[in-house]
């Protein structure tokens, strides 16, 4: 570290994809983070992501390719199914890997999250099962209260706590005037029973809603549910049983395997449960706090990019602190010019694609199985590749 360096002490709000990331970057460059994370520990299992574009470079600039390879689902082919399994279209995922050159992984949103958390510095303080109750700014510091171990003192903070961030909330306002709901919600469990054979992701669809089976490497069964909804749904956030209760009513007589599936919702250790919605925000910074992922630029599970995006931005906000010297003025609004206008784009793309995401009529489901059909065809293939690029964004060697 330099003797010019400046605003050293950084408190990160989240131990995800975003502040692990930002946490790796940050101890490399010179600077001494510190982690705080509400759940009592590293959080597990969640949904299979693709994992592919600029979070790839980052993730080759981490060392951590190997391990992201062995971690990989394996997944051959996406399978669609009928109400008794038949299959009725899909797409080989090989080929999918093919057209990206290789450069592309599906893994489970944990065990990325795990490697990352694997790769930190044995140095860097992370304090779990605790949160910021109160964010006090002062021209030279941010005093910071948490629920359970007292007042600190940081150079910075920044929450990279998510979609429903505590540090957002606090500093910026209440998350409603900056959500933008798409009409959607989604939920995964993992069950121990491998009542899916083989390496497909196994998806079946009526109008309004899709579920999906897949298995993991340690041969268990994780499902993936999503559903439309015109209206956001009245529950509260942190009510696991009232989250199951809404899952159960819109897929207990969905068909297929779903009430298999619902049967086993208890024994899950990973359930999640949320809404399918975007953070639009006109400033990601305010003095000393800044906010990274989820926690600002949320693409939404539309965009299918939210974790490799959110360590795109992990990475060019700690480049940007380190090429500032710790000067935060400087390196949150370069951080901004950088990545702001590409998530915009990556935000727009999604939004374009919010309508068709679950096919809402018989004929829908139609159309969908004929383009995942014509998917690999050279015009159509193009576009999906257009569509997932991250031509537009060099990121920078800091």
């Amino acid at each position: 570290m330099t003797k010019s360096m400046d605003n050293v002490n950084i408190l990160i709000s989240g131990a995800g994809i975003a502040g692990t990331t930002l946490a790796y970057w940050l101890k490399r460059f010179g600077f001494n983070p510190t982690i705080v994370e509400h759940a009592p520990k590293l959080r597990e299992g969640g949904y299979a992501i693709d994992f592919w574009g600029a979070g790839f470079d980052v993730s080759e600039r981490m060392g951590i390719v190997r391990d992201l390879d062995k971690a990989d689902l394996g997944i051959i082919e996406l399978s669609i199914v009928d109400a008794n399994g038949k299959r009725k279209g899909g797409m080989n995922y090989q080929k999918l890997k093919k057209m990206m050159k290789g450069r592309a992984f599906t893994l489970l949103r944990g065990d990325l999250a795990k490697i990352i958390y694997n790769h930190l510095d044995k140095d860097i303080e992370i304090i779990f099962g605790d949160t910021i109750d109160k964010i006090e700014q002062h021209t030279d510091r941010v005093t910071v209260t948490l629920h359970n171990g007292g007042t600190r003192n940081f150079d910075l903070v920044i929450g990279a706590d998510g979609l429903h961030s505590n540090v957002r909330n606090l500093v910026f306002g209440n998350e409603a005037q900056f959500e933008k709901y798409y009409g959607y919600y989604t939920s995964s469990f993992t069950i121990e029973d491998d009542i899916h054979n083989g390496k497909a992701f196994e998806m079946y669809n009526v109008p309004c809603k899709q579920a999906a089976v897949y298995s993991t490497n340690g041969n268990k069964t994780t499902t993936f549910f999503i559903f439309t909804s015109s209206q956001k749904l009245v529950y509260q956030h942190n009510n696991i049983e009232a989250q199951k209760q809404i899952l159960r009513s819109e897929f207990q007589n969905a068909g297929w395997k779903c009430a298999d599936l619902l049967s086993k919702i208890d024994t899950a250790s990973d359930f999640y449960f949320d809404v399918v919605s975007q953070i639009l925000m006109n400033n990601w910074s305010k003095n000393r706090v800044t906010l990274v992922g989820d926690a600002c630029d949320c693409p939404s599970l539309l965009s299918g990019q939210g974790s490799t995006l959110a360590m795109v931005g992990a990475y060019i906000l700690a480049g940007e602190l380190k090429e500032a010297g710790g000067n935060h003025k400087v390196a949150f609004a370069q951080y901004e010019n950088i990545f702001k206008p590409f998530i915009a784009d990556k935000q727009r793309i999604a939004k374009n694609f919010a309508k068709s995401f679950v096919p809402k009529s018989n004929f829908g489901i139609w159309m969908r199985n004929l383009i995942v059909k014509l998917m690999f065809l050279p015009f159509f293939s193009k576009l999906f590749i257009k569509q997932f690029s991250d031509d537009k964004l060099k990121l920078k060697e800091y």
